[in-house]
Parts: structure tokens; sequence; C-alpha cells
């Protein structure tokens, strides 16, 4: 069985995890000011302020499971940037 990525919610931010049979690995760590950053950094346009936040929250969440899916070695400065410029393996290249 391979292993998998998973976010673990703590109270002033979240932990990206690799979870295998074995135990599990912390690949990155995100404060609540890195979440908040990345959300206003992608969404926080005049037209969109009210918006749903959990809902593009949520969205910056799968972005970070999916950078960490794909490279659990990614450094989380990489993810960042990636995040908030849409940088993903088909675009932007």
């Amino acid at each position: 069985m391979e292993g998998r990525v998973v976010i673990a919610f703590e109270g002033d931010g979240i932990s990206v995890l690799m979870v295998e049979p074995d135990g599990s690995k912390s690949l990155a760590k995100f404060d609540m000011d890195e979440l908040v950053d990345l959300v206003l950094y992608r969404y926080a346009t005049p037209w969109n302020l009210s918006e749903d936040i959990i809902e593009k929250l949520f969205y910056i969440l799968n972005e970070i499971m999916i950078a960490y899916s794909k490279n659990p070695e990614a450094k989380k400065e990489e993810v960042i940037r990636n995040i908030k410029f849409r940088i993903h393996e088909n675009i932007n290249k």
C-alpha cells in the first residue's frame, strides 16, 4: 500500500502529512497567516470580496494536498508560490 497525503487541522493552522502503514511523516506546516495570505492573494478582488471564504479555503487546501501528493519533497515556499501564481503541471510552463 502506498502512502497518502493528508491534511491535519491544528489550533493555529494545518500540517500536511504523508501517512504510510508504518507511520507518518510531516511534509509541511502552514500557519493561519500563511493560509489567510493565500486566500487573499488568490481571491481578494473588488468584485468577489464577499464570496464564501470557506469555499475558497477548501480550494486552497485541496491545492496544497495535490501539490504534496505529486511531490512529497516539495518545499513549502515553492508550494505557496505555485498556488499564488496558479502554476500547475499543465499550465504556466
